[in-house]
């Protein structure tokens, strides 16, 4: 069965190309979700490591169709670039099953977080519409640095970026320590973080965070402003300033006690 007809009867929009001209002119005019492309295409390699070596088309999951006793030539070839391969005679319940895997996993990587590799504010939004929908039983976190900016001014970005995964190792361990199968971390963004716990240990679970970002922040800090109790940095306005120690707020929503139906109403996400 032809993989274009194979999408197609699932609801798919399968755009067929005759060549790579066509596919190219194509896929610049009207991007597509993902690409399917034969190796019995002449110049299949060059239009393979033009795509993912593109900035902007490089994340688009790339299915080589080749047959079987093609596989091993292909090793050293440019098909490493691709995604994914499918052999054919391909199955219809494999073509899709891959693809609808391979769909989730390009959404998940272009999402994360660059710095953290934790879910980005796509997948924390749709965790959280979720979660509204189905649990009263969640308390939703928003996690933030506080005094920031100045540490970053004091330490430079090298270390300011270091403080900021380790915030994200703190965290994710000790959600995950208190509730390994019913939680989420996400990184909204710079020195801001949101996370879902069941309730009945939200609490516990913040200040385990905060006791742990306390002990491991003091390997960012310079013995000589660890001494002080401040760093000496300058504000917004380029004033000379003395700021506490890096520290961390969470905000809380037990949802047993409040209960939202939106979360653009209660939590300053970006885009909401």
């Amino acid at each position: 069965m032809q993989i274009g007809k194979i999408l197609s009867d699932k609801g798919y929009h399968a755009q067929l190309s005759k060549d790579i001209n066509e596919a190219s002119a194509q896929m610049f005019t009207s991007p597509p979700d993902m690409m399917i492309i034969s190796t019995t295409t002449p110049g299949w390699e060059e239009f393979v490591s033009r795509i993912k070596n593109d900035p902007l088309y490089k994340h688009l999951p790339l299915f080589l169709l080749t047959a079987e006793e093609e596989l091993p030539s292909l090793n050293s070839r440019s098909c490493l670039s691709c995604d994914d391969l499918l052999v054919v005679p391909v199955r219809e319940d494999e073509v899709l099953l891959r693809l609808q895997l391979r769909e989730a996993s390009a959404i998940l990587n272009l999402d994360a977080n660059p710095l953290t590799h934790l879910p980005g504010n796509v997948t924390i939004m749709a965790t959280l519409q979720k979660t509204l929908e189905q649990s009263d039983s969640s308390a939703l976190c928003y996690l933030d640095l506080d005094n920031f900016k100045a540490f970053n001014d004091r330490y430079g970005f090298a270390r300011g970026d270091e403080a900021i995964r380790m915030t994200a190792r703190v965290v994710t361990n000790v959600v995950h320590e208190m509730s390994p199968s019913n939680s989420f971390v996400g990184h909204v963004g710079g020195d801001d973080f949101f996370f879902i716990i069941p309730a009945r240990c939200g609490r516990q679970c913040c200040e385990r965070i905060i006791e742990h970002f306390d002990l491991v922040i003091q390997t960012l800090i310079d013995d000589e402003d660890l001494a002080r109790g401040y760093i000496e940095s300058r504000d917004r306005r380029g004033n000379a300033q003395q700021f506490p120690l890096l520290s961390v707020s969470i905000a809380v929503i037990d949802l047993t006690i409040t209960r939202i139906d939106h979360p653009a109403r209660y939590l300053p996400l970006p885009g909401s």
